[in-house]
């Protein structure tokens, strides 16, 4: 026969319950916006099942040090809320820099032709071949670095930076958002930069050779040309990418720590 459980004993179940629950949403927001994690080729019930385990390993770590609960049901809606909501800043944060990249395959793409159907058609969902291709080698360079292991630790330090019943946006929290994706357009810049100079000299060249020789059909070359040289200058400078992308990767969970010091009210 089992020994049946005191009020004491339901309480602290009951506590235990919800916070592990709170703390399987926010990873549950964290997978859905953070990069490996949100892809489609990870099956749903992987997803879960990690997400479970994690929630029982940090439940058992972090539920004495979290305040007391109010067992309410709108009370309980509102932390579950705030939890999505908090794993999603986690991962988005985490994925500025593979929108960096995905941006910077899209200017060069466009400069190319490759997305000329936008053209005709700006709703058209047209693949970014250069952005996959870029985002393809930045995902490379994360599992290289052990960023997928880098947002399993800022989960675990996110529960300490942000208790499960406390969140807020500080005065900070909107010029670090800001200035993060600042330098996420800055890095799609420079990343993009060398293959843009050569396109734009590239137009330059066939603009005064359709000056000297008018019977020259330009139109058509240039289609051949721009392709060529920027698949060149891309190739060539494959390394330089492989170096941006691996110290923008490096500052990757500085970044998402930077964020989460700014969502709790006692800090400014």
């Amino acid at each position: 026969m089992f020994p049946t459980p005191d009020a004491s004993n339901i309480h602290i179940l009951m506590s235990k319950f919800i916070v592990g629950l709170l703390i399987f949403v926010r990873i549950t927001g964290m997978f859905i916006t953070a990069p490996m994690f949100r892809s489609m080729a990870i099956i749903p019930q992987v997803k879960i099942f990690l997400a479970i385990l994690l929630a029982t390993v940090m439940t058992n770590q972090f539920w004495i040090d979290q305040p007391s609960i109010d067992f309410h049901l709108w009370n309980i809606v509102v932390l579950v809320l705030k939890e999505l909501t908090l794993g999603s800043i986690i991962g988005f944060a985490a994925n500025m820099i593979f929108n960096a990249a995905r941006m910077a395959g899209g200017l060069i793409d466009f400069e190319m032709g490759f997305q000329a159907a936008t053209l005709f058609d700006p709703m058209s969902s047209n693949p970014t071949l250069f952005g996959e291709l870029k985002e393809l080698l930045a995902l490379m360079i994360f599992f290289l670095l052990n960023g997928h292991l880098q947002l399993i630790e800022t989960i675990f330090v996110s529960i300490k930076a942000v208790p499960l019943t406390t969140m807020g946006l500080s005065n900070s929290f909107f010029i670090v958002t800001i200035k993060i994706i600042t330098t996420v357009f800055i890095l799609a810049i420079k990343i993009a930069a060398p293959v843009l100079m050569a396109l734009f000299c590239t137009n330059l060249a066939l603009a005064l050779l359709a000056r000297v020789a008018p019977q020259t059909n330009i139109f058509i070359i240039s289609f051949q040309m721009k392709v060529a040289v920027g698949l060149l200058i891309y190739f060539a400078l494959i390394p330089m990418l492989f170096y941006v992308l691996k110290w923008a990767l490096s500052q990757m969970q500085e970044q998402t720590l930077e964020i989460l010091l700014t969502l709790y009210p006692g800090r400014t």
